[in-house]
């Protein structure tokens, strides 16, 4: 091996370290500084500032930590007066691990949610030491099978 080859598997040691290191800073960091933390929360419901963002927080581990809750109703938001939601025929909230958007976006739980072609209104939240994030989805089915998913605006994703 000549001198070259081995700064350049130097260079890509390094570069590996690096990017291990930067990680365990960002997770030692979210309990201690919101930002941080408001970010990996905006990370999981698929609302990022950019993709681009997105996409550099990908080797992040998901945190076990956050409070992750989802419902899915075919009840579209403030259909039903709120008096008489006690009545209302909808599903209960569930409990689910790091990335709560996946009850759309995985196989399995997209199956069991959509398989029938109707449409279906997602809500999921995150909440971490006071944070919360609440996200709305409507699920609207379109040709072949498909569905588009549209995120509802905040005002609208409350109930």
């Amino acid at each position: 091996m000549n001198e070259q080859d081995r700064k350049s598997t130097d260079i890509g040691f390094i570069l590996i370290v690096a990017v291990v290191a930067i990680v365990v800073v960002w997770l030692l960091l979210t309990p201690f500084i919101s930002s941080v933390a408001s970010s990996s929360l905006h990370r999981f419901h698929l609302r990022s500032h950019s993709f681009a963002w997105w996409s550099v927080q990908q080797p992040i581990p998901s945190m076990y930590n956050f409070g992750n809750r989802y419902e899915v109703t075919e009840i579209p938001p403030g259909f039903i007066d709120p008096i008489f939601e006690d009545f209302a025929d909808t599903t209960e909230w569930r409990y689910i691990n790091h990335f709560p958007a996946r009850v759309l976006t995985w196989a399995s739980r997209r199956y069991r949610n959509l398989n029938d072609g109707k449409d279906r209104w997602v809500t999921i939240e995150s909440s971490y030491r006071g944070q919360t994030l609440t996200t709305r989805f409507h699920a609207k089915p379109v040709a072949d099978g498909g569905y588009e998913l549209i995120r509802l605006p905040d005002k609208e994703a409350g109930r």
